[in-house]
């Protein structure tokens, strides 16, 4: 069979060639049978150059197209592609220095066809010029298969441990990956973990297939806080901001991961369960302070539909002008193994960014929440407390609909000219009962039962990321008193 295909490749881009180039360079064609061919570094060549079985070698300018069938084409230092390439059954390797400003075509009988642009200023360096994790993230992003912190600590888990997280694709050549996570929890003396298998679709495999098996935690949760930070808030403070559930099962869906936009959807059946506090969940202080119970939930046999849609400009970065927006949408189909009418929920964020001069940066959050009026208890929304409205109570109102306005004025180092950074920050929101998905009118109507707080905050930071820092928060239209709190993060 690749027999066949490889006659077929050779047929059709050698039939095709003449058609392939540019037809204003009338040139003639060069080609090689068996044979490595050298371009030195004073040549220029203006033929397109056809080799079958051997190599090339290019230190020199080629001005026209490329075609190598069976070998690979190796572009040194000094080496300039200003046309095509064109590569069968081998791959394109470039050394530091190279330019290639045309179009690259590679393909392999194993991984099937693949096809991108470079251009001189974004050229890559190394063996190969292709793998998974140079086009897409998805890996290291967790954009498929969730990578875990190797460690956490919260009242529920305990202490997790994740110590395992591995990932096979041939050294990132394949168009197939299986990634397998596995961990241990210590409040219920159980394993988790995760195993997936993918595949790479399209152009710049930029579309991925895949199949998951896992055990895991999930939460509703961890877009108030990165978890690490909400790790050392149990360890050092007895604190812990997320309520969690566990999720058994099987999970089929598929993504797109076009460079600032990205997409994901998935089918879901799974059992889902409580994760009881553990009681000797312990701190360095504050281990008087009584935990937090969970929100109530069954155990229940669910199949439900999720989608994600991320999108974010190219400037976008904490302290540049740009924009984020993401859009989570789940619509619950199954429950308890009986069909019943559908529940959604719904997510939508965006945080705009603004910087209004050197070092004086303007953050905005919006988060708009909807869900069905049967949407279970523990996954309603909630506002009030760290990453959601500071100084409040945790999650002081509860309901099926939430709308959280969160906006900080940050004065950077380089703008105070000292050796910190002066944050103003301003929290807003408020969660309600609607039997209507969409009721944005509640939300414009009822100001009053809005929970508000504002702030002052003072950190550190290396012009790319924020480093740490202290904020002092103070509830508004209350007399609550001032919250004071460490922050490893931006407030969001």
């Amino acid at each position: 069979m690749k027999f066949i295909i490889t006659i077929f490749a050779i047929n059709l881009l050698f039939g095709l060639n003449t058609s392939l180039s540019d037809s204003s360079d009338l040139t003639t064609n060069e080609t090689r049978l068996y044979a490595d061919v050298v371009i030195d570094s004073l040549e220029i060549m203006n033929k397109n150059i056809r080799i079958l079985g051997g190599e090339l070698n290019v230190y020199g300018t080629v001005e026209s197209q490329i075609t190598v069938i069976g070998g690979d084409v190796h572009i040194f230092p000094t080496g300039v592609i200003n046309g095509k390439i064109v590569v069968i059954g081998g791959k394109v390797q470039t050394e530091d220095g190279a330019q290639i400003n045309g179009k690259i075509i590679e393909a392999s009988m194993g991984q099937g066809l693949i096809y991108r642009e470079t251009f001189s200023d974004t050229a890559e360096t190394g063996e190969t010029n292709f793998n998974i994790s140079t086009f897409s993230k998805r890996h290291s992003d967790g954009w498929v298969h969730p990578h875990l912190d190797l460690f956490s600590y919260n009242r529920n888990e305990g202490l997790r441990f994740v110590p395992l997280n591995w990932n096979w694709d041939r050294g990132n050549e394949s168009l197939i990956r299986l990634s397998f996570s596995l961990g241990y929890r210590f409040s219920s003396d159980e394993f988790i973990g995760r195993t997936t298998l993918e595949t790479s679709l399209l152009k710049n495999r930029s579309a991925t297939l895949f199949a998951s098996g896992f055990k895991t935690v999930r939460t509703d949760d961890d877009l108030r806080l990165p978890e690490r930070e909400n790790s050392l808030a149990g360890i050092f403070g007895r604190q812990d901001f997320y309520d969690r559930w566990d999720e058994t099962g099987l999970e089929l869906g598929f993504g797109f991961d076009f460079s600032f936009l990205k997409l994901k959807g998935k089918f879901v059946r799974a059992v889902q369960s409580e994760i009881p506090v553990d009681q000797g969940f312990g701190s360095f202080s504050n281990n008087k302070s009584e935990l937090r119970d969970n929100p109530l939930m069954d155990k229940t046999d669910v199949e439900y539909l999720e989608g994600i849609i991320a999108f974010r400009t190219a400037s976008y970065a904490p302290f540049s002008t740009g924009l984020a927006i993401l859009s989570k949408a789940e619509m619950i189909t199954k429950s308890d193994s009986l069909l019943s009418k559908p529940t959604f929920r719904m997510t939508q964020i965006a945080i705009a960014n603004w910087e209004i001069s050197e070092g004086l940066v303007l953050r905005n959050r919006f988060i708009l929440g909807m869900g069905s009026e049967s949407l279970p208890i523990f996954r309603q929304f909630g506002i009030g407390g760290l990453g959601s409205v500071s100084a409040q109570t945790y999650k002081a109102q509860l309901g099926n609909h939430m709308a959280q306005v969160n906006t900080e004025l940050l004065f950077m180092e380089e703008f105070t000219q000292s050796w910190f950074m002066v944050k103003l920050f301003y929290d807003a929101g408020m969660a309600f009962n609607s039997p209507n998905f969409i009721d944005i009118d509640y939300i414009s109507t009822h100001q009053n039962i809005w929970l508000e707080s504002a702030g002052i905050g003072f950190g550190w930071d290396d012009k790319n990321e924020f480093d740490w820092g202290f904020n002092f928060a103070k509830p508004l239209g209350n007399d609550g008193s001032i919250e004071t709190t460490i922050r490893l993060n931006l407030n969001f």
